[in-house]
């Protein structure tokens, strides 16, 4: 296992997630879609590939259009196209199968997408994909990774394609991952009666970050595979600052591998760890237009706050009144973008570095 710098790409890299991994195993085996819910780095990713290794996929990663405020049909087919171009190298039935489809041009180096009216329509793609992997006996597994990116497109829409695939091609099986959690659904429309996915089951695998013993071990022994031994002290102070999302507890594990052990070096993985995060959060901040969703963020806190703790922090803060429909939609922007989380009555913020950098963010 050890701490390695990517997402895990083999069974042998994933640390714990046994349960989750075989029940995106038996979903992806047994179901046209599956959703994979998660907060940022906990994991997601590392989970789909190793669920996936050695199994014919296509992968899309959708988080190249985080700070995109729109997204054209035309991106997404270069992204489609660029993945093609892998799974095509494994099957060379699928360069026949493609290579029927009107827009699209077979080379020598991969293929090529119109993008003039000629362009392929996303359900042409996945006919052809469906029968490529009928006629090679396979199942295979298309990989929408932070899917929820996919809410941004504009001009065209991919749901009455996934519809039909859902009905008529037996042969695909569809991953959407998802940080975002209410922007996903918000995409999926699965709770819209007009959408074209309303009333088709999904299967749904949520990702919790690890729990603290889970997470004291995953340190312990990714130290041990680099043949350190590491004081309990230092373990249980890293756990206690960065929780159990286990990118932040990798980042901690590089660091120390290469700095050295004294906790000060905790303390400079949660600063520059926080430089990450609040470039995410200002990225948000600034596609969203205002700059209330900072001092919100200032206003839960380390320790949460309710909504009327909310709206009395805004209002000595700004000046101003702030009324009870904008609050809520502020807030819902926030659940929706995966910055906080709401448990019973209190707002919490889950990404253990983004509630450090709260006090101090500015955008």
């Amino acid at each position: 296992m050890g701490f390695i710098e990517r997402p895990a790409e083999r069974p042998s890299e994933l640390f714990d997630r046994e349960k989750e991994l075989e029940d995106l195993k038996r979903s992806i085996s047994s179901h046209a879609i599956t959703v994979v819910l998660g907060v940022r780095r906990v994991g997601k990713t590392s989970l789909v590939k190793v669920a996936t290794y050695n199994m014919p996929r296509v992968y899309l990663d959708i988080r190249k259009f985080e700070t995109a405020s729109y997204i054209t049909y035309n991106e997404l087919l270069e992204e489609l196209r660029k993945s093609l171009n892998d799974f095509i190298s494994f099957s060379k039935k699928a360069r026949v199968y493609l290579g029927r489809i009107r827009g699209v041009k077979i080379l020598d180096f991969g293929i090529e997408f119109s993008t003039s009216r000629q362009r392929p329509s996303f359900s042409s793609i996945l006919e052809a994909l469906d029968e490529c992997a009928g006629d090679e006996g396979n199942r295979l597994v298309i990989v929408f990774d932070e899917a929820q990116e996919l809410s941004k497109m504009r001009g065209y829409t991919i749901l009455p394609s996934l519809a039909y695939a859902y009905d008529n091609l037996k042969n695909l099986s569809f991953v959407f991952t998802g940080s975002k959690v209410g922007l996903l659904y918000r995409f999926l429309r699965i709770n819209d009666p007009s959408s074209p996915l309303y009333g088709r089951y999904f299967e749904k695998i949520i990702l919790s970050p690890l729990s603290r013993d889970l997470a004291l071990e995953f340190l312990r022994r990714g130290f041990e595979e680099h043949g350190v031994s590491v004081s309990e002290d230092f373990l249980h102070s890293a756990v206690e600052a960065l929780d159990g999302i286990i990118g932040w507890l990798t980042f901690l594990g590089l660091r120390a591998l290469r700095i050295g052990f004294d906790k000060s070096v905790i303390k400079e993985v949660l600063e520059e760890a926080s430089k990450i995060s609040i470039n995410e959060f200002c990225n948000f901040v600034e596609v969203m237009g205002t700059k209330r969703y900072v001092e919100i963020l200032r206003a839960i806190g380390k320790e949460g706050a309710t909504w009327s703790q909310v709206r009395r922090y805004l209002e000595l803060k700004l000046g101003t009144r702030i009324y009870d429909s904008e609050l809520s939609r502020l807030l819902k922007n926030l659940l929706d973008n995966g910055f906080i989380e709401k448990k019973e009555d209190l707002y919490a913020i889950p990404d253990p570095i983004l509630r450090y950098a709260s006090s101090f963010i500015k955008c």
